[in-house]
This record gives C-alpha cells, structure tokens and sequence, in this order.
C-alpha cells in the first residue's frame, strides 16, 4: 500500500517563519523547508490525524503576539513519490564561509579540495545549514578553530542543542580535539549518531543525550543554537562549563531580544567581545 503524506503550508512573515520553524522543529522533530510565502513541512497522514489539532494550537498561539493581520495555514495530500522528491529538491550543497560545504547525502558534493564536506541527512532533527542561525554558527566555528592559541589535540567544544550534529561535525572536521555534542531530544541523538556515521567520525565525536547540567568537565569553546529564553534559562549552567579564556557563541537569538541575552550573560562575568547578524537572527560571541 502507498504511503501517503499530507503537505503543510504556513503562509507569514520572515520573522514569524523563523519562530515558528523552531518550534515546529522541536514539537514535531520535523525537517522545515522554508517558501516564499513562509514554511512548509510534511507528515504522513496517520500521523497528522494523531498531531493536527497541536499543529493547529501551535500556529494560532505564536500568531496570537506576532505582528501580523493574518498568519495561514494550508494542508494538502500527495503522494509518496511526489513527497520524497520534492522535499528533498529544496535541499542542495551550500557553501558556509571559507571552508565548509553543507552537501544532503543524496546530493553528489561538488570538486571543491578547499571546502570540508558536512554530509548531512536533516532527518527529523533542526539542521541543514540552509536557516541562518547555523550559517552563523558555521562561520563563527571557524574563526575561533584551533591554532596558535589551542593545542589542537587539547582543544575542547561543546555543542548545546545539536539536533543533525552539524555544528558538532563542523568542529571535527577543523581539528578539535574533544568534541561534546548533547541534546535531550532522543530523536535528535538518534539522527546526530547517524550522521557522525555519514562523515566517518565515529570516535571523534561523543554524541549524548544530556543537558548542560549533566555534561561533566570544561570547554575552550561552546557553542549553542537555540532560542533566546532556553539560553537565558542555562546561562549560569553555560558560563559554569567554560575555561578560563574560553569563548561561548550563541544563536537562535532574535534581534529584538539579543539585548536581553547580552545582559543575562554579562551577570555571569562573560564579557561580550562580538556579535553578527543575519537577517532577523543574531550571534553572541562572550569570552571568560
């Protein structure tokens, strides 16, 4: 028997498809392509019947304080074959930075011998390269890799929230020495572990399911993508795990609430040394 799947649409603004986009991530642990006219995600239509009214509950209340007239929502059935294709058109290798190149695995990674490969199969985790937040976080990865400051088989990164493992990957792969991706979404490890697979890390990586709290020893560099509220939530738990002259970067963070972000950390004797943005979205960069 075919399997079917039903095509969700959200029409709304950017800020609103970034917001929603997280929490569709995380409720559902789907994959989010993002459209002209917003989000897009599918579901198999047994599970939709189980997971409509959530869906619709969720939408309603982060269009209940977003600055919209309208935000709207659309549901479609299609096919097995014509879901299985068409969303993974939408995910092509993508230069990130200087070095990486972010390639699905069903995608041949285009001749490029300055580039490190991130093969990555987005399953049901938060993580393609493509959202602007990982970009950031990319980027910022390499800028702080090790070198001169770091030893490299010494150096030390923390990736909180790891949902695909792509920023954990990313570290790996520029030489860090111990590499700690967690996350406390069971189908989010399930999906990192596979894609540590992908890039023949076994070994180089320790995926674990934990929070913050239960992640033992310190880090030269953590890095978290994640929203503003769950970071100001553990940033006590965050600033406790960094070494002395360590770096902490954090995304997920809307512009309009980075101030508070910044303010929450500096409590924590971390002093803001950076930041960029990109679109709607912004990096912190602190330092102990």
């Amino acid at each position: 028997m075919t399997k079917s799947w039903m095509r969700i649409d959200v029409s709304c603004g950017a800020e609103t498809a970034d917001i929603l986009a997280a929490e569709f991530a995380e409720l559902f642990g789907v994959s989010v392509e993002y459209t002209p006219e917003g989000i897009r995600i599918y579901m198999d239509s047994v599970r939709f019947a189980d997971e409509s009214e959530l869906l619709r509950k969720t939408v309603e209340s982060i269009g209940s304080f977003a600055a919209e007239a309208e935000i709207g929502l659309s549901v479609a059935e299609i096919a097995d074959e014509d879901w299985s294709q068409t969303w993974k058109a939408h995910f092509k290798p993508l230069r990130v930075g200087r070095r990486f190149l972010v390639c699905p695995t069903w995608e041949d990674a285009p001749a490029d011998p300055g580039r490190l490969v991130i093969r990555i199969d987005p399953g049901r985790a938060f993580g393609t390269g493509h959202h602007e937040t990982t970009r950031l976080c990319l980027e910022w990865l390499e800028s702080c890799r090790p070198g001169p400051e770091f030893k490299p088989a010494e150096s030390t990164l923390l990736d909180v929230g790891t949902g695909s493992g792509i920023l954990a990957i990313g570290g790996a792969l520029l030489g860090f020495g111990k590499v700690v991706g967690i996350d406390d979404d069971p189908e989010a490890i399930e999906v990192a572990l596979e894609n540590m697979i992908l890039n023949r890390l076994p070994g180089k990586i320790q995926i674990q399911r934990a929070t913050p709290e239960q992640v033992s020893g310190r880090f030269d560099i953590i890095v978290a993508n994640i929203q503003s509220m769950p970071l100001i939530r553990m940033s006590q738990t965050l600033a406790s795990k960094l070494s002395e002259g360590g770096r902490i970067g954090l995304s997920g963070i809307l512009a309009e609430q980075a101030e508070q972000v910044r303010e929450e950390y500096e409590k924590r004797d971390l002093r803001l040394t950076g930041s960029k943005s990109d679109g709607e979205w912004v990096l912190l960069v602190f330092e102990r």
